[in-house]
């Protein structure tokens, strides 16, 4: 619109500058009327679509001659450290350093057991022990008297391990003290003379001390060792005294599959009783030879043993072998192999055994020929493990319990031993079973069969089977129980050179129950019972046990 204005304007200017000069010269008067405005009218522009070519005919051929000259490239690698992962583990639990435990029982027989130790350390580890447990009850005999049949167990101890890099040296000091009580003697003969108690009262005190060091390489290359001495001292009432040294020392080292190894006691007695003082070395010397693969494992060696009595020495060899063989990932193991050893018959074992023998009692050492032993073993499932093994011994000079008649005016009521050479056979058994996380069963048992060379001879007061049931139950650490069945045999005894009976001892089962209850982490109550169904049975010949007895106590951490 502006545009048409604008050329408007211009033409009537134009007209009107040319009437001026008309009019000027000639003086000639002319109207013109516009009657539209004018539009210019521009044709669109042609373009020109093709583009220029040029041919060239001219052809180069391109040809390179280069040389490169080789040269490290200098490169500086900064590395930037990356910070040390933290690894957060579990906390520890909380330890207490000293323990607790009081009891009493219904048959007067108190219960205390304190022990200390300091909490964790890389450094040290000490601590104290101390127990007293004792009875003043009385059983039942045959004649309907009641004899007393109390004992006293006491102990202290103290020890201590000091830590190494690769090594840990360990000492212990400590006293022990049993009092017994010969109460089982022969009811047909007179026994006025066992109304007081100290005539019948017996004691063993014993004094124990030893130091070991033992290595503790993780890598498998090193050289391991383990030395240990001991010493012990034991006398009872009636001046019996026994003095022990022993040393154990093992050295073993892996040499690719192959392990090698080194296995040293020697151990000195000297005794000296009322009637008898003798002195017994007796050294064993065992080099072996273990080689193992995938599922296999092989030992073998041979066992040196020196049994020097009174300056007479005796020597003897024995072949010692095992093996055996993971058949089926640790579900089927089977093993077996063959031993020989001299058992020293100290008289620190003996009493422990029989605390009734005659006092200051020598017994000679038991020499176990030949020993084949053969087995199973394995996991029936991740919860169910067995064992089963046979085994078969030749032995000389192994010792049974026989009542003496000729102490104490043939009452009977002390042993001493008689020597037989024969063979045993031995049938064992083992199951244990996880049924969960809290009830746990153990089931072991026995068979015997001896085969003695001496006529009518019998071994005496050996059972014929035995077998443990185990059974302990925790109800979310805050109940525990545990129970126990223990299963014996008939036995035969003998009441000694005078009378010459054989006595049959019937077979007997003993259960014990322990209840407990956690009422925090450090305390808790308890409650025991033993001989539930009060069975009198006799553990020696003419010594019956307690009937159902009964004990109560706490134990409290701190």
């Amino acid at each position: 619109m502006i545009n048409k204005m604008i050329w408007a304007l211009t033409a009537l200017f134009i007209l009107l500058f040319s009437s001026f000069q008309l009019e000027a010269q000639e003086k000639i008067e002319k109207r013109v009327q516009v009657t539209k405005a004018y539009q210019p009218d521009i044709k669109d522009a042609y373009k020109i679509s093709e583009l220029p070519d040029i041919t060239d005919t001219t052809h180069v051929t391109t040809d390179f001659n280069y040389y490169l000259l080789p040269r490290r490239l200098e490169t500086d690698v900064e590395v930037e450290p990356i910070p040390a992962a933290t690894m957060v583990g579990e906390p520890l639990t909380e330890l207490y350093s000293s323990y607790l435990k009081m009891g009493m029982g219904h048959k007067i027989a108190p219960l205390v057991e304190f022990s200390l130790t300091n909490k964790r350390s890389r450094e040290h580890a000490l601590g104290v022990l101390l127990r007293h447990h004792s009875s003043t009850g009385k059983v039942t005999l045959d004649n309907d008297e009641r004899a007393p049949a109390g004992y006293a167990r006491s102990r202290a101890r103290l020890f201590g391990k000091k830590f190494y890099d690769n090594a840990v040296l360990d000492g212990n000091l400590g006293v022990r003290s049993n009092t017994r009580y010969f109460y089982g003697y022969d009811t047909r003969v007179d026994t006025s003379l066992y109304d007081d108690k100290q005539a019948i009262k017996q004691n063993f005190f014993r004094f124990e001390a030893g130091a070991g060091l033992k290595s503790t390489y993780i890598d498998s290359s090193h050289l391991n060792y383990d030395l240990q001495l001991d010493y012990q001292y034991l006398g009872d009432r009636f001046e019996s005294r026994e003095n022990r040294v022993k040393f154990t020392g093992g050295l073993d080292k892996y040499y690719d599959q192959n392990h090698l190894g080194f296995h040293s006691e020697v151990t000195y007695l000297n005794r000296e009783f009322t009637y008898d003082t003798t002195s017994n070395t007796l050294v064993h010397l065992q080099p072996w030879v273990a080689r193992f693969g995938d599922g296999w494992r092989v030992r073998g060696g041979v066992k040196f043993f020196a049994d020097v009595v009174n300056g007479n020495t005796h020597a003897r060899f024995f072949p010692v072998a095992n093996v055996e063989y993971d058949i089926i990932s640790q579900y089927i193991i089977p093993y077996g192999g063959v031993d020989g050893k001299i058992d020293l018959n100290s008289y620190d074992r003996i009493t422990r055994e029989n605390p009734f023998v005659l006092p200051g009692l020598h017994v000679k050492n038991t020499n176990y020929k030949l020993i084949f032993f053969g087995g199973l073993k394995g996991n029936l499932s991740a919860s169910v493990y067995y064992n089963a093994r046979f085994k078969y011994s030749f032995f000389d000079d192994l010792y049974f319990f026989v009542n003496d008649v000729n102490s104490t005016g043939g009452a009977a009521n002390q042993f001493n031993v008689e020597y037989h050479d024969g063979e045993r056979m031995n049938l064992f058994g083992e199951l244990g079973i996880d049924l969960s996380d809290q009830l746990h069963i153990n089931l072991e048992g026995n068979y015997y069969k001896f085969v003695l060379y001496h006529d009518q001879a019998r071994a005496w007061h050996k059972p014929v089977y035995d077998m443990t049931l185990s059974a302990r139950y925790n109800l979310r650490d805050k109940i525990i129980a545990e129970a126990d069945v223990f299963v014996s045999g008939d036995r035969w005894a003998k009441s000694g050179r005078r009378f010459g009976e054989e006595t049959k001892l019937e077979g007997f089962v003993d259960m014990n129950m322990k209840l407990e209850y956690r009422y925090s982490k450090v305390l808790s109550g308890y409650v025991r019972l033993q001989n539930i169904l009060s069975n009198n049975y006799s553990i020696w010949n003419n010594y019956p046990v307690y009937g159902l007895h009964a004990y109560a106590g706490i134990t409290y951490s701190f």
